[in-house]
């Protein structure tokens, strides 16, 4: 038998922060946009906002769902679901 695949909405959502310089994320659905001061990642939980300094994307896998950043983390935030559906906020124009 073949074993069906969970859409990632469904899997399970994991942050992993090392000593504030590396980050793994597992959950990820999509990539909204990064620089060196800003991450914005759509996840299985809502849109994570990680904050630093020095941010590199080590690993992207949107098939697996996961990221691994590693750079200086000052904060991790999640946004409002409910403003990303009804396309309020950054993440709602960037995907319109």
């Amino acid at each position: 038998m073949e074993e069906k695949k969970k859409p990632i909405e469904q899997t399970m959502h994991q942050l992993t922060l090392t000593n504030r310089g590396q980050l793994a994320v597992e959950g990820v659905i999509n990539l909204g946009s990064y620089d060196q001061e800003q991450i914005i990642l759509e996840t299985s939980s809502g849109v994570l906002e990680v904050k630093g300094d020095n941010l590199h994307i080590l690993q992207l896998n949107l098939d697996q769902g996961k990221v691994t950043v590693d750079g200086d983390v000052y904060s991790l935030v999640y946004t409002d679901e409910d403003a990303i559906k009804k396309g309020k906020g950054f993440f709602g124009r960037l995907i319109k």
